[in-house]
């Protein structure tokens, strides 16, 4: 599930897909310089990871969402507290942390979204809405968009979530679509509203008629999802006293930092200047899901995140499949197997995400090398033709 990064999207191709267990050949950079190679099959991949990986226990993924929505709690019931002793400080750290753990309930939720908290759809459907209506996330309509993020990762035109932007696309458009996702508090408003009730750039998940649905059964899903959205936050607002400061001040900002943290970790999941983007007639299941980045926050962020952030590329192979609890030992032994495909597997420490985050909205503002089969960052081919000539 991503984000955009920019306003400038490109237009859709064809809905026909690779098969995923074929090899498929790419060019591998090592070292500055291009390597052919081949890429593992998803079941050479499949066979590494214990079967026990793919075990799916209700009652551990209802512990899970229990102990999300106990901190969340707890941290709503400590800030009058925070905000006496601290003030503006204080309530501002404890935005942050509660952004971060409304987003492990989205988490949940995403769990839900893949089928992976249970073995039972109408189970998951049911939690699915519990997680995600009380942060403003339509349920169906977000689990629509994201399959088609992870059935078509790193495709030009197919990766729902993330607006490639093309070298012509970022020249000729207007000061604010070349430089909105370079200002630091855009974050704050670029997965709620721009992304999920303006639709920018995979259709509105709030509107039943936007571009994202296709027939009446999908856009009723959507006018249900939504409803229970709005009826959560209705229900909030008269807790709240139906008091508009107090819904804005407890509710809807720490719903915009909640939003800035799924920006930043779904950005970072798929953005580095090693990034490479594939068009129709070059991508292929496994080369897609290999331009994933594993990277790791510490200081226990990655557990509260329930792995989202350090297990991304096993989670991305097997999203059907595999658990968040199970991600840990899954992405160890997937790991074993990229090794031996030198330049596959990617994996950073993060420690300072929020500075690679704001640094890389700044660096990678557009993609060239349309009809070539593959396109890269343009400050990333820049430096790699400065080296050739320096070599």
């Amino acid at each position: 599930m991503s984000p955009p990064c920019s306003f400038p999207s490109v237009s859709p191709a064809s809905s026909s897909s690779s098969d995923p267990s074929q090899i498929t050949q790419i060019q591998q950079q090592q070292n500055g310089h291009t390597l052919a190679g081949t890429l593992p099959t998803v079941d050479e991949i499949r066979a590494a990871v214990p079967k026990e990986c793919f075990e799916k226990s209700l009652a551990r993924s209802l512990f899970y969402l229990a102990l999300d929505l106990t901190i969340i709690a707890v941290l709503y019931a400590v800030v009058p507290f925070v905000e006496s002793k601290f003030g503006l400080f204080g309530l501002f750290i404890w935005y942050c942390v509660l952004g971060m753990y409304l987003s492990s309930l989205f988490c949940i939720g995403h769990d839900c979204g893949h089928g992976t908290f249970s073995n039972w759809e109408w189970v998951n459907d049911v939690f699915g809405h519990v997680a995600h209506a009380v942060i403003m996330v339509p349920y169906w309509p977000w689990q629509k968009s994201h399959r088609q993020h992870h059935q078509f990762t790193s495709h030009l035109d197919k990766d729902k979530g993330h607006p490639w932007v093309l070298e012509e696309h970022y020249e000729n458009g207007g000061w604010l679509q070349r430089n909105f996702s370079k200002i630091p508090l855009s974050g704050l408003i670029r997965w709620n509203p721009i992304y999920t009730i303006a639709g920018l750039p995979d259709g509105s998940h709030f509107w039943p008629f936007s571009r994202l649905f296709s027939n009446n059964t999908e856009r009723i899903k959507c006018a249900f999802s939504a409803s229970l959205c709005v009826l959560s936050s209705w229900a909030i607002f008269v807790l709240l006293s139906h008091s508009p400061w107090a819904f804005f001040k407890y509710y809807y900002v720490p719903l915009m930092f909640q939003g800035y943290w799924m920006i930043i970790i779904t950005y970072l999941q798929h953005q580095d200047e090693q990034i490479e983007v594939y068009e129709e007639n070059s991508w292929a299941f496994v080369k897609g899901q290999l331009q994933t980045y594993d990277r790791e926050y510490g200081l226990g962020i990655d557990h509260a995140l329930h792995h989202i952030t350090d297990g991304h590329v096993a989670h991305h192979f097997f999203f059907t499949r595999i658990p968040h609890y199970h991600l840990p030992e899954a992405t160890r032994c997937i790991r074993k197997v990229l090794d031996k495909y030198p330049g596959t597997y990617k994996r950073k420490s993060n420690y300072d995400f929020l500075f690679q985050f704001l640094r890389m909205n700044i660096m990678l503002d557009c993609l060239v090398g349309r009809g070539s089969g593959l396109l890269k960052y343009r400050s990333t081919v820049r430096r790699e033709e400065r080296r050739e000539k320096a070599e």
